[in-house]
């Protein structure tokens, strides 16, 4: 009776060893396809946050558009901050912006 238990516990042992192998071999097996689905989720989100980025930028051109078509004084102001357009007789003064602490630092170190 004694012989009996010790090959039945072998045989358990056995019959766990082929499973932990099988385990194993599916787990090698489809190892790479779980590293993959993981890679192209981030892609995904990676894509995601580009496409929100791209339709807010969308909106405010497209408000920009609304305003330059339908708004004078907003077509006037461009006109005169970005062409740097002014009325018959007006004189316009342009200063370069004053640099930041660290754009100081960068042309002090040139």
């Amino acid at each position: 009776m004694k012989g009996s238990t010790v090959w039945a516990t072998l045989s358990h042992l056995l019959w766990l060893g082929i499973l932990l192998a099988g385990g194993a071999v599916l787990l090698t097996a489809f190892w790479p396809l779980v590293q993959e689905i993981d890679r192209l989720e981030r892609q995904k989100e990676k894509l995601q946050h580009e496409a929100a980025v791209e339709q807010s930028r969308s909106r405010d051109l497209n408000l920009q558009l609304e305003l330059l078509q339908s708004d004078p004084t907003y077509v006037t102001r461009i006109a005169r901050d970005r062409l740097s357009l002014g009325k018959k007789g007006e004189i316009i003064f342009r200063f370069d912006p004053y640099p930041l602490p660290s754009d100081r630092e960068a042309t002090s170190d040139k």
